[in-house]
């Protein structure tokens, strides 16, 4: 076997070298299904890694420490433009339910504590309705009963342009990222190939940056944003090393442990979609943003919600593979994925400042 390329970072959360994974999957005809036992490697210690805690932090993957600090510095650079600058970008967006890319809201922190965002969807497409139009149709809505969706505001002047050039950059860098994690899971559970990743050929996921302002002296909650588990089948985050991130240790139950960023690697955690279609065995983690003491200054974080396409059914690969064993019909006429983004979407949302909600889900 392939020497180990897990280090250990705390009880909770491991970091894998995806270097082996990264450069099959780059390199031009090369067969993961073919992987040579360094890959095969990887692909199982990111699988022990998400059964163990739901986290990874990974390192030599398609996103470089040096664009890592280029996002924060870019993020940092967004949320520092005058307010009437970034005003432009917030409102109504095109699809009446859905909104524009720069929002306020307010968690668990309360009045005080108000969270700055920027939320990007894909901006390959005219509208996200060009992504979630096949659900619609093949709920039975007829065309003019489907939402028109929305499309990306970006600031704008040279550095405006120079912002969306890295972001949409750092956009790509991420969906990459998330194929390579595809592949390492369908290989390291055995998967049929592609399992996974013919779920999210439209791309639609969703980027957050997030801007937690330095708390005031008289601040005295444990909490700013509640324990939760993420609505995407993963997650892939940067933040800067202010701290404050905290996930539940799965090994000594009601422990939080803290997360701190690593400069050579990106945060990755498994979401609720991979954990129905495991069946429950890849957990969705519950982690929360803790409001610390030792936290006096502003938190940056960028946060990549992979999710799947709208359509995308979630028959637990358990259920497919027994229908197959059977020799009965493997089809399913299982839920849509949309359905359950419906379902828990509105259960989780938080107050927003100013009555303004984030385009898409609430994490």
């Amino acid at each position: 076997l392939a020497r180990s390329t897990v280090r250990r970072f705390s009880s909770a959360i491991r970091s894998v070298d995806l270097a082996p994974m990264t450069n099959a999957i780059t390199r031009e005809g090369a067969n993961v299904w073919e992987a040579a036992s360094e890959q095969r490697t990887t692909c199982s210690e990111v699988v022990e890694s998400l059964l163990e805690s739901g986290f990874l932090y990974a390192r030599n993957s398609p996103i470089s420490p040096e664009t890592i600090q280029d996002t924060l510095k870019w993020s940092d650079w967004l949320f520092d433009l005058p307010n009437h600058e970034k005003e432009k970008l917030a409102g109504i967006g095109t699809g009446g339910a859905e909104y524009q890319s720069y929002y306020k809201y307010v968690h668990q922190g309360g009045l005080s504590d108000n969270i700055e965002a920027f939320n990007l969807c894909n901006d390959d497409v005219d509208s996200t309705k060009d992504l979630r139009s096949d659900y619609y149709q093949l709920a039975g809505f007829d065309e003019q009963w489907i939402p028109p969706g929305r499309s990306n505001l970006w600031p704008s002047g040279l550095e405006g342009e120079e912002f969306r050039e890295h972001t949409l950059s750092y956009w790509k860098q991420c969906n990459l990222l998330a194929e390579v994690l595809f592949s390492c899971v369908e290989v390291g559970l055995g998967l049929s190939p592609a399992q996974i990743s013919k779920y999210h050929k439209k791309v639609d996921h969703t980027l957050e940056i997030k801007k937690y302002h330095l708390l005031p002296e008289e601040f005295h909650n444990e909490v700013r944003i509640a324990e939760h588990a993420d609505l995407s089948t993963l997650t892939i985050l940067i933040q800067d090393t202010v701290g404050g991130l905290q996930i539940v240790d799965r090994t000594n139950e009601g422990e939080w442990v803290d997360v701190p960023a690593l400069s050579d690697c990106v945060l990755v955690n498994s979401g609720d979609f991979l954990r129905d279609w495991s069946s429950g065995e890849v957990p969705s983690t519950l982690h929360r943003v803790a409001a610390t003491p030792k936290i006096r200054e502003d938190r940056v974080s960028c946060v990549f919600f992979v999710s799947p396409d709208w359509e995308a059914d979630m028959t637990p690969w358990s259920a497919l593979a027994a229908a197959e064993n059977s020799s009965t019909d493997s089809s399913s006429n299982g839920a849509a994925a949309a359905d359950e983004m419906s379902d828990t979407a509105e259960a989780m949302r938080p107050p927003f400042a100013g009555d303004r909600m984030p385009a898409g889900y609430y994490f």
